[in-house]
């Protein structure tokens, strides 16, 4: 015959003490991973919005170039004036010269 405990009564005040701190344990537990979820939700948002942020920085970079490239063919023009204006001058000069 298996032997009982000496006083069962404290045997399970004993484990009842045990799994209530078991359960603040676990409490903790779920409100610490709720913070983390809670903090991985603020962190996917923020992630699409710097993604989003990126996505239109590029577009604004890719309009920046190609400004750019036309401020260059305007300066390559600008850059031609004087040949024009000595041009210009010169056919000038021809034309009002007396004959």
């Amino acid at each position: 015959m298996a032997l009982l405990p000496s006083n069962p009564a404290a045997i399970l005040n004993r484990a009842d003490k045990v799994l209530g701190n078991v359960d603040g344990v676990l409490g903790r537990v779920d409100g610490t991973l709720s913070s983390v979820d809670a903090t991985l939700g603020t962190v996917d948002t923020t992630l699409v919005t710097v993604s989003e942020t990126l996505a239109d920085t590029q577009t604004t970079l890719g309009e920046v170039k190609e400004l750019l490239s036309e401020l260059e063919e305007e300066m390559a023009l600008l850059k031609q004036v004087p040949q024009i204006a000595e041009q210009v001058a010169a056919i000038h000069a021809a034309v009002t010269a007396p004959s």
